[in-house]
Order: structure tokens, then C-alpha cells, then sequence
């Protein structure tokens, strides 16, 4: 089935009703992630900053900042590869946690893959060697 034509028409529709109703518990810890990174926008994150070397000392970038900043770099990221939407970032123990929708149809495993290579290129770009890992989740499926 193409990317453009109706999901509900796919006789493999089917399965992506039979994973629906299946039982996923929760992945360890991701609601807690998601939920201190919704909290970190709103400035209550006692997180670490980065330090980043320069020219003339050292420049600190708190939590906050670098998750607004994976989430703008993620969601033009996104919209560049196309049927991919960052849902939620979050900053856990060094690591960028990011968490993706993905348009049915599209090779979600490797829309997921490219969203991660060029997103911790952009950020290393940003950041440069102090950049954190990243790691992209495929939460849902949506139908365009």
C-alpha cells in the first residue's frame, strides 16, 4: 500500500488492530521521563547544565534549554523526513530521550534511525563533543 492511500483499506490493517488491542506495558521509567521533561519547560529541573568549552571559558547550558533545543532541532528534523512527529523530549541520566509518532506506511524503524543520526549531528553541531546521546521511541501510529 502507498504512503498516500487509506490505511482502513489495507487488508494488513488487520494487524495493526491486533497490536492495539494486545497489552504493551509501559517502558520502565517513561512516564516519569516524559513527565519531568513536561516539568523541565516549565523550569523545575535540578539537572546538571552541560559545559561547553570556548574561547574564552566554559559556557553552561542548563537542562531546560538543551530539551526545548533537541525539540525544535527534532520537530524540523521531523517534518524534513516527513510522517514523523516528535511527541516528547526528555533528558535522562546524559541522554536525550525522544519520543516519535509515525505516519502508518512509512519504514518506521528506519524514519526512526534517521531522526536520531541527524538529530545528534545537529545537536553536536549546536553543543559540539558535549552533546548528549540520543535515543528516538516509536510511541504510536497515526493515519494521515
Amino acid at each position: 500500500m502507498s504512503a498516500g492511500g487509506d490505511p482502513l483499506d489495507d487488508p494488513q490493517w488487520e494487524w495493526v488492530r491486533a497490536t492495539a488491542r494486545a497489552p504493551v506495558p509501559t517502558p520502565p521509567g517513561l512516564i516519569e521521563r516524559v513527565l519531568r521533561s513536561v516539568h523541565g519547560v516549565r523550569g523545575g529541573l535540578p539537572a546538571e547544565p552541560l559545559e561547553i568549552a570556548q574561547e574564552g571559558g566554559r559556557l553552561r547550558v542548563g537542562e531546560r534549554a538543551v530539551v526545548l533545543l533537541t525539540r525544535r532541532l527534532g520537530a524540523d528534523l521531523a517534518a524534513r523526513i516527513g510522517g514523523l512527529h516528535v511527541s516528547a523530549v526528555a533528558f535522562e541520566a546524559g541522554v536525550l530521550e525522544v519520543v516519535v509518532t509515525v505516519e502508518y506506511g512509512l519504514g518506521a524503524d528506519t524514519a526512526a534511525e534517521t531522526l536520531r543520526i541527524r538529530l545528534q549531528a545537529a545537536l553536536r553541531a549546536e553543543l559540539g563533543p558535549a552533546a548528549p546521546a540520543v535515543n528516538v521511541h516509536i510511541a504510536d501510529v497515526y493515519r494521515n
